[in-house]
């Protein structure tokens, strides 16, 4: 195995998932259309045949891992995201950074909705820990900044 490629988020507005993650920081590295009926059997979509998908990284390297996003268009995708931060199953990814109220303050001039401020979790040494701030895309998709505290 070489690294972690990407992680694949369903949109229901490329256009729209683009800008925000472009918001965010991220940038686009493909925008592709792919109609194919082998997508039902591989990826396990019953009827599926044509989606849409963007990847963007937030570093120019191929190294770096990318946001899949996904348009499903045939069949059509509805509905909030279903993740959350208890039940099993992908919960949220996360963004090393290396200033959360930085971020908080740029980003929340350019539209993007933070669920709460910045909030401060200590390990029981007191002096180490994260600082993180969460977010929720336009479809529902959480993710969140960590800051890394180490006193």
């Amino acid at each position: 195995m070489r690294h972690l490629w990407h992680v694949g988020i369903n949109v229901t507005d490329m256009d729209r998932a683009i800008d925000y993650y472009g918001r965010v920081g991220f940038t686009l590295v493909q925008d592709k259309e792919v109609k194919d009926p082998n997508l039902a059997q591989a990826f396990m979509v019953p009827g599926a045949q044509h989606l849409r998908f963007a990847h963007m990284r937030l570093k120019d390297s191929p190294d770096e891992a990318m946001l899949d996003l996904i348009e499903w268009i045939d069949p059509r995708a509805t509905g909030p995201a279903q993740g959350d931060l208890v039940n099993p199953g992908l919960c949220r990814f996360s963004i090393l950074t290396d200033d959360v109220d930085s971020v908080y303050a740029d980003l929340s001039t350019q539209g993007i909705d933070f669920l709460q401020p910045p909030e401060t979790v200590l390990n029981g040494d007191g002096r180490t820990g994260w600082r993180l701030l969460f977010a929720r895309d336009p479809d529902g998709t959480l993710f969140h900044f960590v800051q890394l505290i180490n006193h």
